[in-house]
């Protein structure tokens, strides 16, 4: 087992490390974007990167406290879903999920197995999966986030 500092200190190389390897990005429409806290720019929308000793995920994250907003902004998800697939791919798509806090959200994610936060040499196909999902979602998000904005006020 990993104390908690060394936790903390090889998540805090990983993502660093991470955030200095898409350096080299910008976003879909020409800006410097700091993927790793992805700026959706609509109210309780997020991007969530999440890696373990198991598995790495990218996850959007609708976390709404009131379930009825929160179940709108799912389901504008869910009409623009073929969209999102012709640009993203296939990801995992659950209306009623609870997040890292215990608290209930809507979550749209991707997982890619069989890595080890904690092994620095499955950290490259991380980087990779984390790479090429982000900017996908990115090319989604820049097309659509106005349709999402509108639903925020």
């Amino acid at each position: 087992m990993y104390s908690r500092n060394e936790i903390k200190e090889t998540k805090q190389l990983f993502y660093t490390s991470f955030g200095k390897y898409m350096g080299k990005h910008r976003s879909t429409h020409g800006k410097k974007i700091k993927w790793i806290n992805y700026p959706t720019k609509v109210k309780h929308i997020y991007v969530r990167l999440y890696a373990d000793h198991k598995i790495a995920k990218v996850m959007i994250e609708l976390q709404h406290k009131d379930e009825e907003i929160r179940g709108l902004f799912f389901e504008q998800f869910m009409q623009l879903k073929t969209a999102f697939e012709n640009m993203a791919g296939k990801w995992n798509w659950n209306e009623n999920s609870i997040n890292d806090i215990e608290l209930p959200c809507s979550r749209i994610e991707i997982a890619k197995e069989n890595v080890n936060i904690f092994d620095k040499n499955t950290w490259a196909s991380v980087f990779k999966f984390y790479e090429e999902n982000l900017i996908k979602f990115d090319s989604f998000w820049v097309e659509f986030k106005d349709v999402f904005k509108q639903l925020e006020d």
